[in-house]
């Protein structure tokens, strides 16, 4: 039998070769295996992490077959994380909703089209209204959906249904956040932007994993030439703190007592720009008052750190030419 598999093991056809053997593809795509072939190309945003990572999803037949990421995209330049890479699996789940389910008279769910579905749903909505009023119903939504999905939510809410209320998580979420950036920058986002991990000498992580919880965007701290002083501020010993050149592991909730801390010590040491600052901002003086107080004494007292890393992580902060602090939703949602 042996002389007679040995030719099979060469065949150098057959169905599998067919489906696999790679083909120069279109839209600059490399060489792909002919079923991997999309007849056009499209752009989509992850709707993951809220990195906002461009991706290039290929479409065959208007269905979509595979994904890279996009390459001129400024966030990623060209990468994408497990989830990234998977986000086109959700649509294999057997349990995907694919068509819209009334129940009948009996109770059980039955397949309709979506116009009926929509005008029921309206209807419904609509009489829930008529019978207790405007302000009886309501919609929240979720920051994971596009921002054609959010317009047509409002649209559908407003014009479908009457609603008068609608919210969604990405304000509720944020909206501590947001006056704050208003009271202290004037508009409602921080002024740093994703190149600002590439240039920065010191780079500051309040209470943010990027390892793990965004890891395009440490891909990007990794790719700063400037080997740069990592300072991560977590009660966790996360795997961005195993990184870093100082991890300050302070006490929960003393995170405001540091930034104090940190403050009163800048300006003691001279370390500000006096000259923009009286020139961009207003209330100086009142704010190194109330910041005085945050010796470097009572903040070790308060965060459980030494007075002596907390000096060197001052130090380490005055000396950098381009210092720059990141955070994430723990301290975005904070009350203080």
């Amino acid at each position: 039998m042996l002389p007679v598999l040995i030719p099979k093991l060469h065949d150098p056809s057959g169905p599998l070769t067919a489906k696999l053997v790679q083909t120069p593809s279109e839209y600059g795509l490399g060489s792909l295996p002919i079923a991997s072939h999309p007849d056009s190309t499209t752009t989509a945003v992850c709707g993951y992490c809220s990195t906002g990572c461009g991706l290039q999803v290929h479409l065959k037949n208007g269905e979509a077959i595979g994904l890279v990421p996009a390459l001129d995209y400024p966030v990623n330049i060209g990468m994408a994380c497990p989830k990234g890479w998977e986000a086109l699996r959700v649509l294999d789940s057997e349990d995907r909703a694919r068509t819209p389910l009334v129940r009948d008279a009996s109770g059980q769910f039955q397949p309709t089209d979506w116009t009926t579905a929509t005008e029921l749903f309206c209807e419904r909505f609509k009489s829930i209204q008529n019978e207790h009023g405007k302000s009886s119903v309501a919609f929240i939504s979720t920051g994971q959906i596009p921002s054609e999905e959010m317009a047509f939510l409002g649209c559908l809410a407003k014009f479908g249904m009457g609603m008068l209320h609608g919210d969604g998580n990405t304000r509720q979420c944020m909206a501590t956040s947001v006056v704050a950036y208003k009271q202290a920058f004037g508009f409602d986002a921080p002024p740093f932007t994703y190149a600002d991990f590439e240039e920065s000498d010191c780079l500051v992580f309040v209470g943010a994993n990027p390892c793990i919880g965004h890891p395009i965007l440490w891909q990007r701290v990794l790719a700063n030439k400037k080997n740069p002083e990592l300072i991560v501020i977590d009660p966790r010993r996360t795997e961005t703190a195993m990184a870093a050149t100082e991890h300050l592991a302070i006490e929960p909730k003393s995170d405001m007592a540091l930034l104090y801390g940190i403050a009163n010590s800048l300006i003691a040491y001279g370390a500000i720009d006096r000259a923009f600052i009286d020139r961009s901002t207003d209330d100086f003086e009142a704010f190194r008052i109330f910041v005085a107080p945050y010796s470097l004494s009572r903040v070790s007292e308060l965060t459980g750190i030494s007075v002596e890393q907390l000096d060197r992580v001052v130090h380490k902060i005055a000396s950098a030419k381009q210092a720059s602090f990141w955070w994430t939703m723990g301290v975005n949602q904070g009350h203080q």
